[in-house]
């Protein structure tokens, strides 16, 4: 294999070799040090190689690579010290005794012309690989080459399959470093030693690449491409980037200019980063497959906008939090209607959670939504507890436990009784029913012994049903049926509702079992 460039010396004075190359061999041929570099993120890689394969405009910086040129000076005839790149500069040409590797230069002068450096001429270096070798270390999984930047570039390169990709020429750079191999005398014996002198430099190299610089912000990013309707029409945003990048212009170009006062409780980092907030709503709804994709979609996001800075600014510590997360995710919350945007500020709040800072959105809803789903799977059983309804609860707790054992539920059912429930401190007990009757997700009323408690806990929850626009259907009714039973005691606004109506404790538990699976959708 012949890899020809331009040889210089960059900055700390180290060799170098600049040219092109196709992406594929470039990647065949090198491998990356993971003993200091991150681990490779498959996403994206898979975001790079759609990028090479679709991308009209595609343009990316050279990768760096560093390559070892070998000397064992135990095989040397002579006495010649010269390191390897030492006899390169002085003689033009150097061939390892090691992996018979050969690096020659040609130098090309332009007479009374001197370029930006202030010389008349450029080195064209041609580095020579032994294939038969080359191709073993292959095998082997010892690539020669070390990939100092571009790993990903490289491994986005290695799963493209189209022809476009393997026709693709990419720059580089390839550091030529030394490694030295000597014979060393010890305690009556011989053994080689391997000096590689560039392994420092490597590290180095590496760290000033991904720490020296101050990348571009997000929404510094989208403002290139989304402002610029010119060179990015509407068309060319959805051909080209999706539907969503065409959704996030239309969303932030319908946003008030005045944002400070318009939306005033949606914090500073909104204020700055608007189409950072476009993008994450946009992105978190079309990914979770909340939206289609549809004008009236964006409609929704920049309606959802104005509700929940409306719902903010009834909780003035949110103006506080840093970060765009507890925007975004309350604004989705608003719009997939899963949940309620007040109940998710108040477990803010509860924990705290508005105090932490560098949270995304994607991992507060992720986290808020298993703490729900537990709440959700919470019965609240609302009867007349005594001698009498006894029975009836048992039977409430037999059907929920063979539901759970059954169907081997990852968070578990469990009934709530007011009065077992220890909160740990002095409380209203009305105020701390309500809260229980908001958070579980089903309530089985006994209408059995006509409580009026029981029909008032009712009633909250279906008029908090009514306010979020829920069907009414996370409630059972139960209710004992004997002789003297009659239609009218049950309330006349209940009536309407299916009830169970049971004569044993075990035709109970049947008639339960079989809601409580239909409910949660167990089958």
């Amino acid at each position: 294999m012949i890899i020809r460039g331009i040889l210089d010396r960059s900055l700390s004075s180290q060799l170098c070799i600049r040219g092109f190359a196709p992406i594929k061999e470039l990647a065949r041929i090198s491998k990356a040090d993971y003993s200091y570099q991150r681990n490779p993120i498959y996403e994206q890689q898979e975001v790079i190689s759609t990028f090479l394969d679709n991308e009209d405009y595609l343009f990316f910086p050279e990768v760096i690579l560093n390559y070892k040129v070998k000397i064992d000076y135990s095989k040397l005839k002579t006495t010649n010290r010269f390191s390897p790149l030492q006899e390169l500069e002085a003689k033009g040409f150097f061939k390892s005794n090691v992996d018979n590797t050969s690096i020659k230069t040609k130098k090309v002068t332009y007479k009374n012309s001197s370029d930006l450096r202030g010389v008349e001429n450029i080195i064209v270096v041609e580095l020579n690989l032994d294939d038969t070798i080359l191709n073993d270390l292959i095998k082997k999984n010892q690539e020669p080459f070390s990939r100092v930047d571009g790993n990903h570039r490289l491994k986005a390169g290695e799963v493209a399959k189209s022809e476009k990709v393997n026709r693709m020429t990419i720059p580089f750079c390839i550091i030529l470093s030394e490694e030295l191999i000597y014979e060393e005398f010890k305690d009556g014996s011989t053994n080689k030693t391997h000096e590689y002198l560039g392994e420092k430099f490597e590290r180095v190299v590496f760290h000033n690449i991904n720490t020296k610089t101050i990348p571009l912000t997000s929404e510094e990013n989208l403002r290139v491409i989304l402002d610029d309707e010119k060179n990015f029409t509407d068309e060319y945003l959805k051909e080209k980037f999706g539907w969503e990048y065409y959704a996030i212009r239309k969303v932030f170009k319908k946003l008030p200019k005045d944002l400070v006062n318009v939306y005033p409780n949606l914090g500073k980092d909104f204020l700055e980063k608007p189409r950072s907030v476009s993008k994450d709503i946009v992105k978190l709804l079309v990914d979770n497959k909340k939206v289609n994709r549809s004008e009236r979609s964006i409609s929704l996001v920049n309606e959802a906008l104005k509700n929940v800075n409306q719902v903010f600014g009834n909780h003035p510590r949110l103006k506080k939090t840093k970060g765009i997360a507890f925007v975004v995710a309350a604004t989705y919350l608003h719009i997939s209607k899963e949940n309620d945007i007040e109940l998710f500020i108040k477990w803010l709040f509860k924990n705290h959670i508005d105090e932490i800072e560098g949270l995304t959105s994607k991992s507060l809803i992720k986290i808020y939504q298993k703490i729900r789903e537990a709440k959700s799977k919470q019965v609240f059983v609302s009867m007349q507890f005594d001698e009498e309804t006894k029975p009836h609860y048992n039977a409430i707790v037999k059907a929920v436990n063979e539901v759970n054992n059954e169907y081997n539920l990852e968070i578990k059912l469990r009934e709530i009784r007011i009065d077992h429930f220890n909160i740990g401190h002095s409380y209203k007990i009305d105020d701390e029913i309500l809260r229980l009757i908001e958070e579980s997700g089903l309530l089985i009323a006994d209408l059995s012994s006509k409580n009026i408690n029981v029909y008032q806990e009712l009633g909250y929850l279906m008029g908090l049903n009514q306010g979020k626009g829920l069907k009414q259907e996370n409630f059972i009714l139960i209710k004992k049926q004997d002789k003297k039973s009659k239609d009218s005691d049950i309330g006349f606004n209940i009536r309407p509702f299916q009830q169970l109506r049971f004569k044993s404790d075990l035709e109970l538990v049947n008639m339960l079992k079989k809601s409580i699976i239909e409910y949660y959708e167990l089958i």
